[in-house]
């Protein structure tokens, strides 16, 4: 019975041993077969642009506060906002009745003037006929030499300057009366809409504040400023896309028109002007743009996300895969705009690199790639 008892044991012992070794082989195995999940990513060849974002104000392309030369009290207004106008189009009239008068005497002066000058013209003409003739008499000694010199002096034209120079003068006053009568007339100074009207009819206009304001948005104007390490990478002429989230979803693109060679005062940056084509009219005046301007490019290159290059022992380096085997390239970059690096060493097109979980990995991980 003992000897049953021990036999017993013994085979329980035996039993428990070797369930507790293929414990620890099964969770030996479970460590060896551990798996890091990661998501791939082929690199390729394409172009990358390296783009710096500027903020800055929208302004039309022209803009004009019109302020009437002279007050006067205002008979009609021909404009109200939002009105697209043409240059040269009336936009309000001031009174003209004193204007019209002003011009009505300036003209009879001018009358008056002229009339003298003919007259004065046509006695002088006769009095140097009378002079021809008594210069004659003159030398033949038939008449003395003091009503001579009267002849003389009839036949002279001093008068005639003196009436000529009354004849300019009145000139200058008709001319100053009527354009005082055209000023009651404002007129456009330029095309486009209609954005303020200050003045109602029967109030008095005057030259403390703008009676109307236009401006030109046919296109639009960003005036901004760049850095020193930006202004020679830009050139007139470049197309830039710009962000208007206000005015549209989509870019716009732009054209940079000016660039500064200095500085502007009191700054270390340099201005530059960039115009938007908005014949829509979708962009309004004082709305925010972002200007994106491609400062560093290149085609043709290797590519990778930039998330996937990591900093290991102070090296920069990717993670590839083969054979859902985790592999260390060491890489030499180019540039980076953020989304995408240039791989200029390390790397070839269409090998497959991690771009996520790759903090997780060494040299030889097994790797879950996420489908």
């Amino acid at each position: 019975m003992k000897k049953r008892i021990s036999l017993l044991v013994v085979i329980v012992l035996t039993l428990t041993m070797a369930l507790s070794g293929c414990g620890k082989k099964e969770e030996a195995s479970s460590v060896k077969e551990k798996f890091v999940s990661v998501e791939t990513e082929a690199s390729k060849k394409q172009d990358i642009n390296v783009k710096t974002t500027l903020s800055a104000k929208v302004k039309p392309i022209e803009e004009a506060d019109i302020v009437p030369k002279m007050p006067g009290k205002v008979t009609k207004v021909n404009v109200e906002i939002g009105k697209k106008v043409n240059k040269g189009e009336v936009l309000f009239t001031i009174d003209q009745t004193d204007l019209v008068n002003g011009v009505k005497s300036a003209q009879a002066a001018y009358d008056i003037a002229a009339a003298n000058l003919k007259r004065t013209q046509e006695q002088i003409q006769n009095a140097k006929i009378n002079y021809e003739r008594m210069k004659s008499l003159y030398e033949e000694g038939a008449i003395a030499k003091k009503d001579f010199e009267s002849y003389e002096l009839q036949a002279s034209s001093t008068n005639l300057d003196a009436v000529q120079a009354q004849v300019n003068q009145a000139r200058v006053g008709l001319e100053n009366a009527q354009s005082k009568l055209s000023d009651a007339t404002v007129t456009a100074p330029i095309s486009g809409i209609i954005t303020a009207v200050n003045i109602n009819e029967g109030e008095m206009a005057s030259s403390a504040q703008p009676a109307v304001s236009i401006a030109n948005m046919n296109k639009v104007v960003i005036d901004t400023n760049v850095s020193e390490y930006l202004i020679n990478k830009i050139k007139v002429g470049d197309v830039v896309d710009i962000s208007i989230k206000s005015a549209d979803k989509k870019n716009f693109q732009g054209k940079i028109t000016a660039l500064s060679p200095a500085t502007a005062s009191n700054s270390m940056t340099y201005p530059i002007k960039i115009e938007i084509d908005n014949k829509d009219s979708m962009i309004k005046p004082g709305m925010f743009a972002n200007v994106n301007l491609v400062t560093d490019k290149k085609g043709n290159v290797i590519t990778i996300p930039s998330e996937a290059v990591v900093i290991k022992d102070g090296e920069s380096v990717v993670y590839t895969v083969k054979d859902n085997i985790a592999h260390v390239n060491k890489v030499e970059t180019g540039i980076d705009n953020g989304e995408i690096v240039e791989i200029v060493k390390g790397i070839k097109p269409g090998q497959v690199i991690v771009n996520k979980g790759q903090d997780y990995l060494e040299e030889g991980s097994k790797v879950e790639i996420k489908k």
